[in-house]
């Protein structure tokens, strides 16, 4: 790649380049493999891979680039999850030149708006030069304490009673094992909850997760029938193991199998020479958030979940504005309005 400039990378490129980084943590969510299958959620969308390089140094930032529907605008946003760039280093005048070759290639490109979800394990927000603001708080579990439970609050302490004592069985193993099986169980139950359409991700995308060779998955069993309680989908980078997607049974739910799983998990993770678990926060930025509440009980640890947008051509997105007016109405809080990202 020549010096200082802005190249968009082939996958393999970008696979290798990602994996050159020498960072202690570089979660999988910012892994090329990631990016290409968050991509089969919908055919619209175009998985990115950008880099900056100047005096030994490399930026690289992967997204989502796709057509505005009708125009021939395109937006950016980052996959489902977390995104935003990984640095060798955050020298300021680094920072800011990979951010102006960056600008300059997006309109260049066309790409009007972009979205972006920052990784709160890393604050990766650092340098970037659009908006940046505070979403909500998440829950990360330290792996390098003696006793990774004495940092669990009382009452989960006393809610694994239950599933220990009941004898329920924590298998791990690769999501290539089963990868079909896991989606339909994740399914059943998000729609038992009502969840919305856009969140019941199709086998195509389990299957190209899969074959990334990133993703776990843990399963919590009946110690009788065999029958799966809970299961969780882990994505395991360097240093980090992310909670992605998890689903229960009512029986699963009684047994406080959901726990018990997460418990076990973490155990794995350290084993594994992972330093954190990252869990993620609630459904919404509400502090009282149910989901929050339940995953707090892990840890006392909190990070503050950011997102940034930049608008590369306002005269356009202007245009895109007057275009969707409905939509831009509608949903004047969210930088690309005319979708769901």
């Amino acid at each position: 790649m020549a010096a200082e400039s802005m190249r968009a990378l082939a996958f393999g490129q970008a696979v290798q380049r990602h994996e050159q980084f020498g960072l202690a943590l570089r979660p999988a969510t910012l892994h090329p493999g990631y990016v290409a299958a968050d991509a089969t959620r919908d055919a619209r969308l175009l998985p990115t891979y950008l880099a900056y390089e100047s005096q030994g140094e490399c930026w690289m930032h992967s997204v989502h680039v796709t057509d505005v529907p009708g125009t021939d605008a395109k937006d950016a946003s980052s996959p489902y999850g977390y995104g935003g760039p990984l640095a060798t280093t955050h020298d300021p005048a680094f920072s800011g030149a990979a951010w102006n070759a960056y600008c300059e290639w997006m309109r260049e490109q066309r790409v009007v708006v972009e979205y972006v979800r920052f990784h709160p394990v890393l604050g990766n927000e650092r340098g970037y030069g659009g908006h940046v603001i505070d979403n909500r708080q998440v829950v990360c579990v330290d792996l390098t304490v003696g006793d990774i439970a004495s940092g669990y609050a009382p009452r989960l302490r006393q809610t694994l009673k239950k599933p220990m004592r009941g004898g329920l069985v924590y298998e791990e193993l690769p999501l290539d094992a089963c990868p079909q099986k896991f989606g339909e169980f994740y399914r059943r139950a998000m729609g038992e909850i009502g969840a919305d359409a856009f969140y019941l991700f199709g086998d195509a995308y389990f299957a190209r997760l899969a074959q990334s060779g990133l993703a776990k998955l843990g399963i919590c069993r009946h110690p009788a029938s065999g029958e799966w309680l809970a299961a969780a989908l882990f994505l395991d980078g360097r240093g980090v193991r992310e909670y992605h997607l998890a689903a229960t049974t009512e029986e699963g739910r009684q047994l406080a199998a959901s726990s018990f799983l997460l418990h076990e998990s973490a155990m794995s993770a350290r084993n594994l020479g992972m330093t954190s678990l990252y869990l993620g926060g609630g459904t919404d930025t509400s502090p009282d958030n149910a989901l929050l509440f339940f995953k707090g009980a892990f840890s006392p640890q909190r990070l503050t979940y950011r997102t940034g947008w930049h608008v590369f051509d306002t005269r356009a997105y202007d245009g895109l504005k007057e275009r969707f007016a409905a939509d831009w109405q509608a949903h004047p809080e969210r930088p690309i309005f005319y979708r769901k990202v």
